[in-house]
């Protein structure tokens, strides 16, 4: 850190620093810098000016709507706005800043609502008695549910929904604090504060998932077996349906590839019944640890991992039922990882995500197990950053929402292990279904505590 960056954090008294991120692969200049501190923010732009924000005072706009490039626009109503992008590891301070201006400023909106006055997210206001916007006025006990569809905000009046805005979310200042509140005041009660981390990632999921082209798809179970299994089709126009390549080898395009596990085998015979618990379970709660580098399946279909993320639990990506029931279990962090089958092409590439979710005790995971059968929500996506399949999670036409997707659920110890397998190309006919099938459910086989003890069970 230089030290005008120091001396203008000591200005704003913005407190200890605790990140600092470079720019992104192929991202130039080299020397722009985002630092995030104890209460601000200070970056170095790409023309080498040098500002600063205390969250305290700072709007934030979401512009892109993409797990894997965020483009935010900083304004505190003095300085000029401030676009921040291209950064490296825009899954962590994303997110962070999303954290830290809802943690500023939703005591503040609190404090202006108990006094009376209403708060303002340009076109929509909260009052105590309704929620104000260009559509016209909502009493709280008539609003059931507030979401995101074809990026704009909709609400559930009665069993209609209806528009809020026109104006989409992104361009909504502070949409975080807005959708915090309305979920405070349509229950009744101000969320604890054991709730905002459950708000900013239930927020995050909405706008990263919910945003991409064709709003969230719905998963509905079909069988349970010990190892779930679950569908989701788009409604959309069926795209053509195909068949992976039965002789895949390892494809050329990879982002982040994760080596395979370095298995530490016990002197003694492994007993796997302390995976049952968190206080005698040693396993690493790491990529490395919890996915194999690749799997292949029983139609002999082989898959490599192309990246991974570690996320807090319930993951700012996702909502609905999932959100509910792993807040409810009280998980603290998953790991995701994304493979897709090699050798293929666009035509005919699948691409599968695994989350692997650590419970307290085989008891609590299986109580989560039982109650996402029972109709979860989306889990949300991943997409690599670079690569096949990267451009699924764009925004737009052609994200992975328009896809026919399968996918499977099983509890393994205290682990809980969900997939998802979609083509590539969005195909979506019902043929694909065995193909999907084959790959969700074989990467369960690759993913979970077993990995890193070898595969003894």
């Amino acid at each position: 850190m230089n030290d005008q960056i120091r001396d203008i954090a000591a200005r704003m008294g913005i407190g200890r620093p605790e990140a600092v991120y470079g720019p992104a692969d192929g991202v130039t200049p080299w020397d722009r810098e985002l630092h995030l501190f104890e209460h601000g923010v200070v970056v170095r732009l790409a023309d080498g000016r040098i500002q600063g924000f205390p969250w305290g005072s700072v709007t934030v706009l979401k512009d892109v709507i993409d797990p894997f490039r965020s483009v935010y626009s900083l304004n505190d109503g003095v300085a000029p706005a401030v676009v921040i992008d291209g950064f490296d590891r825009a899954e962590e301070w994303g997110p962070a800043i999303h954290g830290a201006v809802l943690r500023a400023h939703l005591p503040q909106a609190r404090a202006a609502l108990q006094a009376g006055r209403p708060v303002a997210f340009g076109e929509i206001t909260v009052t105590q008695q309704a929620l104000l916007a260009p559509t016209g006025a909502l009493p709280w006990h008539r609003i059931s549910e507030v979401r995101v569809e074809n990026g704009a905000a909709v609400a559930k009046v009665g069993e209609q929904w209806q528009p809020l805005t026109t104006t989409h979310v992104r361009d909504i200042p502070n949409f975080l604090v807005l959708f915090s509140l309305i979920e405070e005041l349509r229950n009744g009660a101000p969320a604890p504060r054991s709730r905002v981390g459950w708000v900013v990632g239930g927020v995050a999921s909405v706008l990263v998932a919910a945003l991409v082209a064709g709003g969230i798809v719905g998963v509905k179970r079909l069988v349970r077996t010990g190892v779930s299994q679950s569908l989701a089709a788009s409604d959309q126009t069926a795209a053509p349906t195909v068949s992976p390549s039965d002789t895949p080898s390892t494809p050329s395009d990879t982002y982040s590839p994760t080596a395979e596990p370095d298995p530490s085998p016990s002197e003694e015979p492994f007993d796997p019944s302390v995976l049952d618990d968190e206080d005698t379970d040693e396993t690493p709660i790491t990529p490395d640890a919890l996915l194999a580098g690749s799997f292949t399946t029983r139609k002999g279909v082989r898959y490599t991992l192309k990246g991974t993320r570690s996320d807090d639990c319930p993951a700012w990506f996702q909502e609905g039922h999932v959100r509910q029931v792993l807040r409810k279990a009280r998980c603290r962090g998953m790991i995701s990882g994304i493979y897709a089958s090699a050798n293929s092409t666009k035509r005919n590439r699948i691409m599968v995500v695994v989350r692997v979710i650590p419970f307290k005790d085989a008891d609590t995971a299986e109580t989560a197990f039982n109650r996402l059968q029972a109709g979860s929500r989306d889990w949300g996506f991943m997409c690599p950053m670079k690569g096949p399949g990267s451009q699924l999670c764009a925004n737009g036409r052609g994200s992975w929402s328009s896809a026919y997707i399968w996918g499977w659920t099983q509890n393994s110890h205290r682990y809980v292990i969900s997939s998802l397998a979609l083509y590539e190309n969005l195909a979506n006919g019902r043929s694909t279904k065995p193909w999907l099938s084959d790959a969700s459910k074989a990467v369960l086989g690759a993913a979970g505590p077993m990995v890193h003890h070898d595969g003894t069970d």
